[in-house]
Formats: structure tokens, sequence, C-alpha cells
């Protein structure tokens, strides 16, 4: 009996170790299928990752509509008075239009750029008040450009850009109208806008929100608004790029360039065309380049419109 077991085991571990290295060589060749083709259990492992990895750590503090209220070094200065050399920049839509930017900007004008939030005034400075997120922005770099080219002597920012949001939580009862319509009304009687800054649409273009909607949803909002007394032109974005399946010709990029009339509404920037690859940190928000060449473009809109009206 001894002996009969000695041969089997003799003759089973070699088997035993051909098999195991067939399994190698398959979990092997399988491995370099599955980088390649991102599959599973890559694909998993990768998600996972993104899973277990913790958040970045936020220095701020935020309201319920997820708007940053304050943030370490923040310090109040005296408001200017407005005069007709003032310009009061109401700015809101999505990610892009708030503090979600590559690089973090202060202005080079401090007593002269503004950012107002909450009855008080603080030197404009990334990550402004008022807007979610806590990166960088190009409302700061567009207040620079409207003093730096002569087209006003200061300028006081409120931005309330939210991000990911739909155009329809703006409109007339959505909770982002009421919080623009309170801001606007908090304000009274201190500073009048100017001009009203929107960037918004990548959201709706991943849900397929039709051009008519769209563009109702819009009027609506600047129907709520011209109600509290802004009357102030209005300068929106073609912005819709931001998700792997984007095409240039889209409803909503439609619903956009059909607002503009050049009477009351006009064209900000085409950050659809204007940005190349290298402008964007991701797949949809700005680099630093992105940031300057989207201040650029609202800069030159806001001075061509003035001189020609």
């Amino acid at each position: 009996m001894p002996r009969y077991r000695r041969t089997a085991s003799l003759a089973t571990t070699p088997m035993l170790v051909a098999l195991l290295l067939v399994a190698t060589a398959g979990g092997y060749v399988y491995g370099v299928y599955s980088a390649a083709h991102n599959s599973w259990p890559l694909e998993s492992l990768r998600k996972l990752k993104n899973i277990v990895r913790p958040p970045p750590k936020l220095l701020g503090t935020y309201d319920r509509t997820g708007r940053l209220t304050r943030y370490p070094g923040k310090i109040a200065v005296d408001c200017p008075d407005q005069t007709n050399d003032t310009a009061v920049l109401l700015a809101a839509g999505q990610s892009n239009s708030a503090n979600n930017g590559q690089r973090k900007f202060t202005t080079r004008y401090p007593g002269q750029a503004f950012n107002y939030f909450d009855g008080k005034c603080y030197a404009a400075a990334s990550p402004l008040l008022g807007a979610s997120g806590e990166g960088g922005e190009f409302l700061t770099l567009l207040a620079d450009q409207l003093i730096s080219g002569g087209t006003y002597k200061s300028v006081i920012i409120l931005s309330s850009g939210i991000g990911a949001t739909t155009i329809s939580r703006w409109q007339r009862d959505g909770d982002l109208n009421d919080m623009l319509l309170a801001t606007v009304r908090a304000m009274a009687g201190k500073y009048k806008v100017t001009e009203v800054i929107w960037h918004q649409g990548e959201t709706d273009f991943r849900n397929v929100t039709s051009t008519k909607n769209y563009v109702m949803a819009f009027n609506s909002l600047l129907q709520t608004l011209a109600e509290v007394g802004v009357v102030a032109p209005v300068y929106v974005a073609i912005a819709t790029k931001c998700f792997a399946n984007w095409v240039p010709d889209n409803p909503v990029a439609r619903g956009q360039r059909q607002l503009i009339d050049d009477k009351k509404i006009y064209l900000g920037a085409d950050t659809d065309s204007l940005l190349a690859d290298g402008d964007r940190r991701d797949a949809c928000h700005f680099s630093e380049s992105g940031q300057l060449k989207t201040a650029m473009a609202y800069a030159e809109a806001i001075r061509e419109s003035r001189r020609t009206n």
C-alpha cells in the first residue's frame, strides 16, 4: 500500500505542475487582453480604486444650494459706490461659470475688482464666494480684462454658478431661480446689474433637452430677472461640450444660438468651438488657457456691444 500511494503521488505531480503552468499562462494572456480592451476584471478594479479614493478635502462652507459661503483667507473690504464706470456682473450657469477651473486667479486690480456676496465685498480672487467649487474661474480674469481695456474702471462680480445644473432649475419656480432672484433683491438700492453672464448647457446636452424647451426655459429665467429689475444685456455661451458622445450641431447649442438677437442677448463665448482639447483640464472643465480664452471672448463681446449701442 505505501508503494502504491507513492507511485500515484509521483504520477500526479507533473499533471498538477502542467495545469498550474497552463492556468498561469492563460491568466497572463487574459490580463494582457483585459488591459488592452479595458474589460473585466481590470475595468472593475479601476472603478473600485475610484470608489475607495477619498474625495478632496473641502476648505469652505456651503449653503443648501451648493454655494460657497465662506473660504479661508477671504477678508471683507469696503464696497465701492456704483458709478457709470462700474460694471456689476451677474454670472450664472453650471460648473464652468463657477469655481471649477484649473488655475486660481487673484485680480491685478484689488481696489477695482470685487467679489460681492451676502452684503460684503472682497477683492476678486478664486474661488469666488456665491458659486460652487473651490478651484479657479474665468470671472476674475474677465474683470481684469474689462478694467485693463478701459471698458470699465471697476467691476463687481456676483458669482452664482452651480455645477452640473440643468436649465430647468434656473427657470421660473426652479430652486436656483429662487436663489438668483434673492441674490438680486438683497442688493437692491446698492447695486444695479449691468451685464448678465450665462455659461450653461452641458448637462442639458447629456439629458437631450430639446431646442424648444431650452429656449422656453431661458426666456422664463429672463422674465423673472426683469421682474426684479434686471434689464441688463445678457451674454450667453454656446456651451454643450463635456461628454464623449458630443456633437457640435445639437439641440441645446441650436437653442443657445437661437436666443442671440444682438439687441438684448449677445454671444458671450462659443466655448464649444473656441476651446481646443488643451484648453480643458479634463473632457469638460477649463484649463488655464481655456479660462483665459473664455474671459477674453466675454470681454470683447461686452466691449463691442457697448461700443455699438
